[in-house]
């Protein structure tokens, strides 16, 4: 049985392409895999996803796309602001990947850099450059983000880049596809005219905590993306923000992913910050399934070193006491999911099994965070390698001899896995119309 059930999933980048460094960022204990395409197209990166799945098949995989993040340009070298400084954003400064930018400002405008870690002012807006006085300095590096609170334009959440991605998205095979800066239900359709696989909603602005329920509804997950967040709202507003947007995704049965920053200081150190794993705690706490690491493995220094914390935090916080929202027991299937996991705690089982074809069962179980180990077995794939996202859902992939059943497959797989004696509870919902489900005690 797994020693945690939160799930972990890390960013791949430079620090996993020198030999070996991929293969043990695999070994670490990693569930799945985050491909950024915000500085990169799927075929750049086809050739890391490549690796990893030729050592470690059943890895999962998300597409993360770029959205329309305005960045800085190609910059020779890194540069140094301090406050005070004046900084030209444009034509005779620094150069930005966007020029909507100088349309979208205007004088007194606050402008934020690298996640909000540089904190500008503007001073003037000119038809080609922006004139910004630097309120809290840093370095500035070739492609970071700059994020504008007050803008309220309406850009499509799908952008030209993010569409070709979307068309050339085969060659990573993922399994999940993030859409970044979601303001509304419908940027979720438009994805969905352009590809079949699970979306992943990204809160990073204040259009969508306005459409948070609707949102939920339309994703197939939700992603706390702290990052952006943080400078598109008060900052002082990020913890409780964060609480609320997770008890949305719980309530509705949606795997939710808090992000960004979380053990930030291990990209250069060898351990985080007091205040770091007090964050990843009290994430687990409000209920989240999966954790994600960016910079910290993508660039870090040690990303092996940082899985191994991260896992070090879930083992130590995952026992504690931590009531959640679920979903409305008034839907059948959520009433037999629930009734499962009471089940097994009566009857003291050693897990709840869950055949399943497209892994609702599995995902309805771990809304309900039952105390017993979920084993979910499949014949399909890509049901395994998705149930990876799910809080305590340990997938496992399911042979069935030609002809046969797959319910007698799972049970014959369970004893196996279980040992003989062991006592299991079965829970197999139905989403055929018309079919019962299944939810029996079952002593191997």
């Amino acid at each position: 049985m797994p020693q945690r059930r939160t799930k972990i999933i890390a960013t791949i980048g430079p620090a996993q392409d020198s030999p070996g460094a991929l293969e043990r960022l695999l070994d670490s204990g990693v569930d799945l895999l985050r491909v950024n395409l915000s500085h990169a197209s799927p075929r750049a990166q086809a050739e890391r996803v490549r690796r990893a799945r030729a050592h470690r098949p059943d890895i999962a995989v998300l597409a993360d796309l770029a959205g329309p993040k305005l960045r800085l340009g190609e910059l020779a070298d890194d540069l140094k602001v301090i406050e005070g400084d004046t900084l030209v954003l444009g034509a005779g400064g620094v150069p930005v990947g966007d020029s909507s930018l100088y349309g979208r400002v205007r004088v007194g405008d606050p402008v934020f850099i690298a996640d909000g870690t540089i904190d500008l002012v503007v001073t003037e807006v000119a038809a080609d450059r922006v004139v910004c006085r630097v309120r809290v300095g840093g370095v500035l590096r070739t492609r970071k983000g700059i994020n504008l609170p007050l803008d309220t334009s309406s850009l499509p959440a799908l952008t030209d880049k993010d569409r070709a991605d979307l068309a050339d998205i085969a060659v990573l095979a993922p399994d999940y596809v993030a859409i970044s800066y979601v303001r509304h239900e419908r940027d979720l359709a438009d994805a969905r005219e352009l590809t079949k696989l699970p979306l992943v909603a990204k809160i990073e602005k204040q259009q969508a905590l306005e459409r948070l329920d609707a949102i939920v509804a339309a994703a197939d997950a939700i992603m706390v993306a702290r990052g952006d967040l943080g400078v598109e709202i008060p900052i002082e507003r990020v913890p409780a923000t964060q609480k609320r947007i997770i008890r949305a995704a719980n309530r509705a049965g949606r795997p939710v992913i808090t992000a960004t920053q979380m053990l930030m200081s291990m990209v250069s150190n060898p351990l985080p910050t007091r205040a770091e794993v007090t964050d990843v705690a009290n994430a687990v706490l409000d209920g989240t399934d999966a954790v994600m690491l960016s910079e910290e493995t993508a660039v870090g220094h040690d990303p092996v070193g940082a899985v191994k914390m991260m896992i070090r935090l879930l083992v130590e916080t995952e026992p504690l006491p931590a009531p959640h929202e679920v979903p409305a027991r008034s839907e059948p299937a959520n009433a037999l999911a629930h009734a499962a996991a009471d089940l097994a705690d009566d009857l003291d089982a050693a897990a709840v099994v869950v055949p399943t074809r497209t892994g609702e069962s599995a995902q309805r179980l771990a809304a309900f965070r039952p105390r017993r180990p979920i084993l979910a077995y499949s014949r399909v794939p890509e049901t395994t390698r998705r149930l990876h996202l799910i809080w305590g859902v340990q997938a496992i992939d399911l042979s069935v001899p030609p002809g046969g059943d797959a319910l007698n497959a799972t049970l014959a797989a369970a004893r196996r896995d279980l040992g003989a004696g062991a006592r299991a509870v079965v829970l197999d919902i139905s989403s055929k119309v018309g079919v019962p489900s299944l939810v029996n005690a079952i002593t191997f």
